[in-house]
C-alpha cells in the first residue's frame, strides 16, 4: 500500500493562461505543484513548488499559515520555490504532460516529498 494519497490534478483556464496542477499527501505533509502557461509564447511559464507541513517546522515557534490547507486537509505550516520548480520541476513534467502521463507526474512528486521531508523522519502527525 502507498504511503501516499490524494493524487489530485486538476486544470484550469483563467483568461488567457492554462494553469496544471498536481497535489498528494504523504503521512507528515503535502506537496503541490503548478505550471501557469500563457498562450502568448514569449512569456516564460510561471510555476511552484509547495511543502506543506502538518507540524511547524520551526519547532513551534510560528502559527500555522492555513487552518484548513487544501492539501493536507488540516492546519499547515508551507513553503515553496518557483525557481527549483521552473528550472528543475517543470521541463520534466512538461515532458510527462505532452504524453499525458499524470502518473510520472506523481511519481515525481513523491520523490521530491522523500527528498524534502527526509529530515523529518522521525516526527509523526
Amino acid at each position: 500500500m502507498s504511503r501516499f494519497a490524494g493524487h489530485k490534478y486538476t486544470w484550469v483556464k483563467p483568461f488567457t493562461s492554462v494553469r496544471h496542477s498536481w497535489e498528494l499527501r504523504g503521512p507528515i505533509g503535502g506537496i503541490h505543484f503548478h505550471a501557469s502557461l500563457s498562450r502568448n509564447d514569449e512569456y516564460e511559464p510561471s510555476c511552484g513548488l509547495e511543502f506543506h507541513h502538518c507540524f511547524d517546522p520551526s519547532g513551534g515557534n510560528q502559527a500555522p499559515h492555513h487552518i484548513n490547507c487544501h492539501v493536507t486537509g488540516g492546519q499547515c505550516w508551507h513553503d515553496g520555490t518557483s525557481l527549483y520548480a521552473s528550472e528543475h520541476i517543470w521541463p520534466i513534467v512538461r515532458d510527462y504532460l505532452r504524453r499525458g502521463e499524470h502518473a510520472e507526474v506523481f511519481r515525481l512528486l513523491e520523490r521530491e516529498y522523500e527528498k524534502h521531508f527526509e529530515d523529518f523522519a522521525g516526527y509523526r502527525s
